[in-house]
């Protein structure tokens, strides 16, 4: 239909192709435009009302009201064309016609980014919402560069067109598998020395911890939703914004999904991209090769210097094949199902209220609306399922990258740390006092150079566990990781343990120069041996009042007297190993 086939799923296999501006721009009928986000809708309508102030398209966002819309409707533009979220759609844009027929034979109905129909559906329930409605057009399409397949049935007769460049479009990436995600981040961007850095991460933690552990704060501003700034702002993390505008953008540029998709971002200079996924704390923070990296790859219309993915991974992630997860739904949907029916059959009151609390509180009960199964919940379900097996471990992800190979040429540098995510995890995680100071000890132990295992460098985050425990860093520094083992790491065990360390450090220091004025097999009067301890603790900084008997921590001592005079009287050496200073005295 006039350059747009209806009924149809259209792969335009690489961002910025320039389906959507042909739409909004050129094609010859009424339509509705369902894109992703605001800034999406922001940026097109800006851009294009800019360069047709006669043919204006009118953007449904935060302002942009039901009157509005029908002031538009009622306007001289040859062919209205209205850009809208799934959520404006359903609660504006609907209200807005007075007979959904005429609007349903009249408007063709453009999903555009269908992808995130089926990747948002599980926390962003309306994205999903408009395709009831999408069904009941006569003139219909989605479009993406990363379509993903559908189960509603609703789609088998729908047309599938693929638009493929007859050149190459291959981009070189980097691959940084590594233990330690804040390491690689900071070596890596340490080594780019770039001017123009756009780092993309779901996570307001990473977000955070990333400007604070490399120190960019003061270069650094993220743009993402209102909630994530608010968030931000909590953390006490300032410099966030949800408008987003190139004329904002600093050195360091932090994205959350918001951006991960159909925002055209242009700029005179080609900046150094960098993707980050931290499984281990931030498991939102996964990204897909088939989806979302090729969509922030293809933001930035006049091209990249680099792009990069730094990821850790998580063996212990359990993620089903797509045969174990339907088998897995069909069982949850079996046990809810029952539920319901109980409910329904049930008469007495206290069974009915506990049927409704089982069915309210059930995790299967999301994949229902109105009582029908929502079909683009299980697409979200095998989805989510997939991609999580990617971050098990290297070769998965390596494997997953080499399903794109049209899109990226891999180069693959794997990184390993001393400390890990997996270790800062433990420490992270619900223990007891005695299982964090456990994993303390370890970590520390991990960092310590010995015989068999050489500390290339120390990180960082070694004075952070310094800071953050030092009763425990100071014992492992003074008894080390078996004097910690021995005392069950119970902190009164621990405290004994040191101070008991500590007094034979001293002892054994002052242990030569007590043997210079003392000999094997001698008497020694009490007086001598005073004076003589007296002036040996004021030249060497001891404290504590100096006693006669402590010759007793030097020798096997017999106490005895003399012409009525104490005197002690040693045997062997407790420290035989240590010899007296050749001259007398302290």
């Amino acid at each position: 239909m006039f350059g747009i086939i209806a009924n149809a799923i259209y792969n335009k296999t690489i961002p910025g192709c320039g389906f959507t501006r042909f739409a909004i721009e050129f094609f010859l009928h009424h339509l509705i435009c369902i894109l992703p986000n605001v800034p999406v809708i922001e940026g097109k309508v800006r851009k294009h009302n800019e360069k047709h102030p006669d043919d204006k398209i009118l953007g449904v966002y935060k302002g942009i009201d039901v009157e509005d819309i029908k002031t538009y409707l009622r306007s001289d533009v040859q062919y209205k064309k209205i850009l809208t979220t799934p959520e404006g759609f359903l609660y504006k844009v609907l209200l807005a016609f007075d007979d959904l027929t005429v609007m349903r034979s009249l408007f063709f109905l453009l999903f555009d980014e269908s992808e995130r129909i089926v990747t948002d559906v599980s926390y962003r329930g309306d994205i999903a919402a408009p395709i009831d409605e999408f069904f009941k057009f006569n003139n219909k399409a989605l479009v993406s560069a990363t379509t993903l397949p559908f189960t509603d049935e609703r789609f088998k007769d729908f047309e599938h067109y693929v638009i493929e460049p007859d050149y190459d479009y291959s981009q070189p990436l980097t691959l940084i598998t590594t233990n330690n995600v804040a390491a690689s981040v900071r070596n890596h961007l340490n080594n780019l020395d770039s001017e123009h850095v756009c780092i993309f991460i779901n996570s307001t933690n990473g977000i955070k911890a990333i400007a604070e552990n490399i120190g960019l704060e003061a270069e650094s501003k993220a743009f993402c939703a209102e909630e994530s700034v608010a968030s931000l702002a909590i953390k006490k993390y300032k410099h966030a914004s949800s408008r987003f505008n190139t004329k904002d953008m600093v050195r360091y540029n932090f994205f959350t999904s918001r951006y991960f998709s159909a925002v055209d971002i242009e700029l005179d200079y080609k900046p150094d991209i960098v993707l980050v996924t931290d499984v281990i704390f931030a498991d939102h923070s996964i990204l897909d090769p088939h989806t979302e990296v090729i969509q922030i790859a293809g933001r930035f219309r006049n091209g990249i210097n680099s792009i990069t993915h730094i990821t850790n991974f998580d063996s212990k992630l359990q993620a089903k094949s797509e045969s174990e997860a339907l088998s897995f739904l069909h069982g949850r949907f079996e046990a809810y199902e029952d539920f319901v029916q109980a409910h329904a059959i049930a008469i007495n009151p206290g069974s009915k209220f506990e049927f409704e609390i089982a069915i309210k509180n059930s995790k299967a009960n999301a994949f229902y609306t109105d009582g029908k199964l929502n079909q683009f919940m299980i697409d979200n379900y095998l989805y989510e399922e997939r991609v999580k097996g990617y971050y098990q471990n290297a070769e998965q992800l390596k494997a997953a990258y080499a399903e794109v190979s049209k899109h990226f040429v891999i180069t693959h540098k794997p990184e390993n740390y001393n400390i890990g995510d997996s270790d800062l995890r433990m420490l992270s995680s619900r223990q007891t006092l005695k299982e964090k100071y456990k994993v303390v000890a370890e970590l520390l132990d991990k960092n310590t150079s010995r015989n068999d295992h050489f500390v290339f460098g120390k990180e960082d985050f070694v004075n952070k566990i310094a800071a953050k425990y030092p009763k425990i860093t100071q014992a492992f520094h003074i008894i080390g990781l078996t004097g910690l083992e021995a005392t069950g790491y119970i902190m009164s065990a621990i405290e004994d343990a040191v101070k008991e360390a500590k007094e034979r450090k001293e002892i054994e220091r002052l242990a030569p120069y007590v043997y210079a004025f003392t000999s094997e097999f001698g008497t020694f009067e009490e007086t001598y041996l005073l004076t003589q301890f007296t002036l040996l603790y004021s030249n060497n900084g001891i404290v504590r009042k100096p006693h006669a008997a402590d010759i007793m921590k030097y020798y096997v001592v017999y106490r005895s007297s003399r012409h009525g005079i104490k005197v002690y009287k040693t045997q062997l050496k407790r420290f035989s190993h240590i010899d007296a200073f050749q001259s007398s005295g302290s």
